[in-house]
Parts: structure tokens; sequence; C-alpha cells
């Protein structure tokens, strides 16, 4: 039933454009620039297609593209570009990973989108030549305009955990948890935090996480050893810094929830000869080969991106392979990497 209902809307649109019901499959099927036909007639095509709530057989189309022998599945990755650096080519190398170990026909399309801006790319969520998309570092506005959208792809969230699409992601509030747990168990009474005003959603968890975590350990944390900034750069991390060191009392220990604001962080505790362990101990999420090499190098917990970038890859081609309709989610575990900012010998 569902393949004649496609037929008869082809057939439908095809009338209502006056054209032929072949041309008007080539466009809803994303092969309208192979076949060059102009992006005018696409874009009518596409609006009466929508008018008409017509959804194609995706599952079906892809049966059809292996009779064909084009075994290749074409995944595209929306990356937001706040996560540049060294963070994309770690995940692509997880990615990499999972193609070979699993003997995947994978070809990969990269889109780079701005925090909260993803809507932007609404068209190409929906575009019929990927089979499945894969979106890592979506921020608050962006789950939002994802939450309230229809996308008759599969899609698999990197780095986020959702109700409704399928996601890879670490538990930010038991990462927070964590970390003052080590503190209480090293013996420290009093903490702060380096964060932000408007984080993501995990962020948020982590924060909260930390939180009642030192509540529950009777570890202090008072509001004026909680410092927040407009964004996470180096730049911010320097300043909270020099913030906290003008405090009269400072706390013993201090989680930093972006690993780019310890980069900064650490240049002003040198400035003021603040010693580190002994003075304040310091926990980084974030995993920054930077922050190893630094004296002292920091200890990190995090989600390795090269974990995540296996676990979507692997997650996102059994949602194909197997026609999954209902969202699955893969927590992995977090890494820890020790080091001298915080020591966890005799805990």
């Amino acid at each position: 039933m569902e393949k004649k209902s496609a037929k008869i809307q082809i057939k439908q649109i095809a009338e209502m454009v006056g054209m032929s019901q072949s041309t008007v499959s080539i466009v809803l099927n994303g092969r309208g620039d192979e076949m060059r036909i102009s992006k005018e007639t696409q874009k009518r095509i596409q609006e009466v297609a929508k008018s008409l709530d017509y959804r194609p057989n995706i599952y079906a189309r892809r049966l059809r593209n292996t009779s064909e022998k084009q075994p290749n599945q074409m995944i595209a990755v929306f990356w937001n570009d706040s996560f540049m650096e060294d963070t994309m080519s770690r995940f692509f190398k997880g990615a990499s990973t999972a193609v070979k170990e699993n003997k995947y026909g994978v070809e990969f399309m990269i889109q780079l989108f701005s925090a909260g801006n993803l809507k932007e790319y609404g068209e190409l969520l929906n575009i019929q030549k990927y089979n499945g998309i894969i979106i890592a570092g979506a921020f608050e506005e962006d789950m939002r305009f994802l939450e309230q959208g229809r996308f008759d792809i599969p899609i698999v969230l990197s780095s986020r955990s959702s109700d409704r699409f399928s996601s890879v992601y670490v538990d930010g509030y038991m990462i927070g948890y964590e970390c003052a747990k080590l503190f209480s168990q090293k013996g420290l009474k009093s903490a702060g935090l380096f964060g932000v005003r408007q984080g993501a959603t995990s962020s948020s968890l982590r924060e909260l996480g930390f939180m009642n975590g030192c509540r529950e350990y009777g570890i202090d944390i008072r509001e004026d050893w909680i410092f927040k900034s407009e964004t996470r750069n180096m730049e911010d991390g320097y300043q909270c810094a020099k913030e906290l060191l003008l405090l009269q009392k400072k706390p013993e220990a201090l989680f930093i929830m972006y690993d780019s604001m310890a980069l900064g962080a650490v240049f002003a505790f040198k400035e003021d000869y603040i010693r580190i362990p002994e003075e304040l101990s310091i926990i980084v999420y974030g995993l920054n080969n930077m922050l190893e090499l630094t004296s002292p190098s920091f200890t990190m917990v995090g989600n390795s991106m090269e974990t995540a970038g296996k676990n979507s890859v692997e997650l996102l081609m059994t949602i194909i392979h197997n026609n999954i309709m209902m969202p699955i989610s893969r927590v992995i575990e977090p890494a820890y990497i020790y080091g001298n900012s915080f020591s966890v010998q005799n805990t």
C-alpha cells in the first residue's frame, strides 16, 4: 500500500506542476542537480510535494540502490563549528575505525553549522541523497529545532541525548557527581566551578551533578566561587581565574567545565605563583593534549571523541541495515586522564 500511495502522490505532483513523473521522481530522490534540473523547477516540485505531505519510502530506495550495485551508504555529518581544533579529527578517526572493523561501505559528507543555527540547514536534513545523518554538538536551540521538526532520514545525535532521536553520549550528570566524589575522597572540603552562562544541556547536567555531589559529600561550594563567562575560550578562563584569585578566601578544589578555559586559567595561576595541587586541586572536563603537556599536567575527564565517532557510525549503520524506527541510545563510559593537578593516590 505504501508503494502504491507513493506512486499516486508522484503522479499527482507531476499533474500539478505540469511535468513528467520521471522528472518529479528524480527531484524527490535528491538527484535534481545531477540531472541538471533547474533550481527553480526543483523548488516548485518540492513545494508542491510538501503541500501534499509527500513522504518517500526511503528504505525501499535503499534496496533499489543495493540492487543497482551501489552499496555505499552516504552519511552526512553535521558538525558544530564551535568544536573544531583536533576534536573533529579524533571523531573521524573513531568513525574510520568503525568503517574498517565492520567493513562498511560508507561515504561521508561534512556540513558545518554554527551553534544555534542548525535550523538554517533544515532542507538538507531531509534531502534524500543521504542514507543517514549524524549531528555532532547540537546546542539548546538546535535541539529545540530538531524536537519540533519531522525528518524522514535516520538521525543519530553524537554527544547529546534525546527521547526522540537515537543518540550516543556520556552521562554528564554522573561525570559532575563523580568529580565531586573524587574531591571528597581526597579530603577536600571546599570547591569552585568555572563554566558558561548559557551552555548546552550536557554542560548543565555536569554542573547539576557536581553541585549535588558536593552537597552530598559535605563539600562547601559558595556562590562567589562559581564563575561563569559568556564563552568558553582561553581568555574567559584566564579572566575567571584572575577573579578567583582576588578573593580573600579561596576554595581548595576547582572543577573547570571546559578544557579551553583551563588553558587560560593555567596562565593566571602561574602568574600568581599558585601551587597546584598543594593550594588548589583541579579537575577539567574535556580531553585536551595540551593540558597533558602543561606544568603541572591536568587531570581530565571527558567524552572520548574517538569512541563517540566509532559508536555514532556503528549505531547509525545498525539503524539503516535493520530499518529500525524507534530511537536507540548508547551511553558510553567517560575517559579519565590523571595528571598532577589532582592525584588519585591514597583515595
